[in-house]
């Protein structure tokens, strides 16, 4: 069964710059997903695609069984959870 993997925490500085690691199992992915979720709230979708791309402080990137999340001048406002999710080829489901 396919798996993605996250570090636990990560740590920065406000206005350095902090990137998030996610690995996973899927052999034919195709898009990936980071979330920011806040305690009482819904998830948010930050950024996503089947290619590198940026949304605004967010920049996503990839690799065959990885994909990294940098954010670009980080913000105390930023201390929340970062979820990634890969969409495979096949299933279609994310």
């Amino acid at each position: 069964k396919d798996q993605v993997f996250q570090p636990s925490t990560v740590a920065s500085s406000e206005g350095a710059m902090v990137e998030i690691f996610c690995n996973h199992s899927v052999s034919n992915a195709y898009n990936f997903f980071w979330y920011l979720h806040f305690p009482g709230c819904a998830p948010r979708l930050l950024v996503k695609g089947s290619k590198p791309s940026q949304q605004g402080r967010y920049n996503m990137t990839y690799e065959r069984f990885s994909s990294s999340l940098l954010i670009l001048q980080v913000r105390e406002a930023d201390a929340a959870v970062y979820y990634c999710a890969v969409e495979d080829t096949e299933a279609g489901n994310p």
